[in-house]
């Protein structure tokens, strides 16, 4: 099990937003939450069609399962942490 907590770039169709990630990887899975600096960036991001998870230079997709400040996500693929 790996785990991130530290800064992250969430870009929900095509617009970034800046937050903070706590993420948890498996070896089937990776998830966790995001905060979200604000109301308005939790609703873009909980409503966009496409939504991808920047750590340094690797993007990953992820869904929300909210629109809250503290948003618990689930993503899919290669996470954007770890080796």
């Amino acid at each position: 099990m790996t785990t991130y907590d530290g800064p992250a770039t969430v870009i929900a169709d095509g617009t970034e937003y800046e937050v903070t990630a706590q993420l948890t990887s498996t070896s089937r899975e990776w998830y966790g939450s995001l905060e979200v600096p604000d109301g308005t960036a939790a609703s873009a991001i909980f409503e966009a069609d496409n939504t991808k998870l920047r750590i340094g230079a690797r993007d990953a997709d992820f869904l929300s399962q909210d629109g809250s400040t503290d948003m618990d996500i689930q993503g899919s693929g290669r996470p954007p942490f770890g080796s």
